[in-house]
């Protein structure tokens, strides 16, 4: 029976192939075709361009050789033509092509490359100051050579690529009207041999009814025995399902719980971090200040030396301003008793020798009042060394707590940051955790509601599988 449809199936199917093979010959064609549509056009422009860039030359060389003429255009014009020709034969280079076709555009840009190193030569005497030389070499008619093999090559690629286009056409002509004939005589021979093989098959199929349809009958009491078991069975997982579901529901609601909870601690986390930065930035500007007035200190302690250092100074000066009386009186009391010697002619010079005694005493006094203040300065300077010095000792003491409360600041922000990154790792856990129970829950009812179809499915094969019996018994009947 399969074997009397298989045949006229087989045929069509080689008939299905073979057109597929010609159609894809056709769509092979027809690409080939549409990818060198632009070639023909391409060759044109960049011989137009080429002959393009000749005239350019030949105006800058005679601009060139005219005094005062700009020659600005006709160098942007030759500029122009070489970066169109190299962006025609950068698109050329993007497709397929024969082996004839690649070999003329390859000779075409061995061409243009002569024509752009002839020209440019050209362009540079002209540059150069050499326009007369230029001319010279222009008329030797090397650049026209090129441009003539250029107009050649573009006509025999521009040819070749038409007659091979006008090729590919006639073969997708003759591939589709041989496609068009093989799938009308095939469907032909296709639809009578499945009118054989119906009529053959017709006469097996009523002998193989009247053989099956006992079968039917004692196969569907089998299935209505085995579907009204699984319709218990079914039952029964949808009362767990259902139980399931409920357990599901309470854990979604402990999930949620534990998100809102981890959602708080992972605030709190990022209070702590916000106080401890806060609180790093602090210590950090007391770690300043600190720094700053030991610095202070240093330069006070600096000034008080340098201050009982002039206070010694002035006791030297004072100590020298004493001796220094000493000696005054000493001569003062010489010219005095020299002056007593010589009588009346010395009264008036011992009177000024008892004052300059008296002027020494004086400065004597005044000297050791000096000598006991500047001891005095001494003496205070150097308790307020002791104290600069203490207060130095207490500042670097300050300044190393400062340093070690720092360290702990920046340990405690570390910390934070690990119990704020922990927190928020556990908020994502227990919300992944919420979503996959909310889908478990989701799955749980689907399978809930695929129990109950199946229920209603399982109802109604056993009523189909009754109507299969009334079928079958009919089906004996008619045979």
């Amino acid at each position: 029976m399969i074997l009397s449809y298989l045949i006229p199936l087989l045929v069509l199917l080689v008939i299905v192939g073979v057109n597929q093979v010609k159609m894809n010959s056709v769509i092979e064609k027809t690409t080939a075709l549409n990818a060198t549509a632009y070639l023909t056009p391409y060759i044109l422009k960049i011989n137009e361009n080429i002959t393009r860039m000749q005239r350019a030359s030949y105006a800058y060389i005679l601009t060139g050789l005219s005094q005062g003429q700009d020659t600005n255009y006709s160098k942007k014009s030759y500029q122009e033509s070489i970066q169109n020709i190299d962006d025609l034969f950068e698109k050329i280079d993007k497709g397929t092509y024969s082996p004839e076709l690649m070999a003329d555009l390859s000779n075409l840009k061995n061409v243009y490359a002569s024509t752009k190193e002839i020209n440019g030569q050209l362009i540079k005497l002209v540059d150069e100051g050499k326009a007369k030389e230029a001319a010279e070499l222009f008329k030797s008619g090397s650049s026209l050579q090129t441009v003539r093999a250029s107009d050649t090559l573009a006509d025999d690629a521009a040819k070749f690529n038409l007659e091979s286009r006008e090729q590919y056409r006639d073969l997708i002509n003759k591939n589709i009207e041989n496609a068009k004939n093989i799938v009308t005589f095939g469907a032909l021979g296709a639809i009578i041999l499945l009118i054989i093989f119906g009529v053959i098959s017709a006469a097996f199929l009523s002998r193989d009814i009247s053989q099956t349809s006992g079968q039917i009958s004692s196969t569907a009491a089998s299935i209505a025995a085995t579907l009204s078991q699984h319709e218990k069975a079914i039952s029964l997982q949808g009362s767990s399902v259902s139980e399931t579901t409920s357990t599901v529901e309470e854990l979604v609601s402990s999930a949620r719980l534990s998100s809102e909870q981890a959602d708080s601690a992972a605030a709190a986390a990022k209070a702590t971090q916000d106080t401890t930065t806060k609180g790093l930035g602090l210590v950090s500007q007391n770690q300043i200040d600190v720094l700053f007035l030991e610095g202070k200190m240093a330069a006070i302690a600096k000034q008080i030396l340098s201050l009982s250092e002039q206070a010694g100074q002035i006791g030297n000066i004072a100590k020298l301003v004493g001796e220094l009386a000493g000696e005054t009186n000493m001569l003062a009391l010489n010219a005095a008793v020299e002056a007593a010697r010589a009588g009346e002619h010395g009264k008036g010079f011992a009177v000024v020798a008892s004052e300059i005694r008296k002027l020494a005493d004086q400065s004597r006094q005044s000297s050791e009042k000096a000598s006991q203040i500047v001891a005095e300065i001494q003496k205070s300077t150097n308790t307020m060394v002791m104290t600069a010095e203490d207060g130095t000792k207490i500042s670097h003491q300050v300044s190393d707590g400062v340093a070690q409360t720092s360290v702990a600041f920046k340990s405690l922000s570390q910390l934070s940051e690990g119990v704020y990154q922990n927190a928020q790792q556990v908020l994502l856990n227990s919300k992944q955790q919420a979503a996959a129970l909310v889908q478990i829950n989701e799955a749980m009812q689907n399978i809930n509601n695929s129990s109950r179809e199946m229920i209603i499915g399982t109802n109604q094969a056993m009523t189909g599988v009754e109507t299969l019996t009334k079928v079958a018994s009919h089906l004996r009947g008619i045979v």
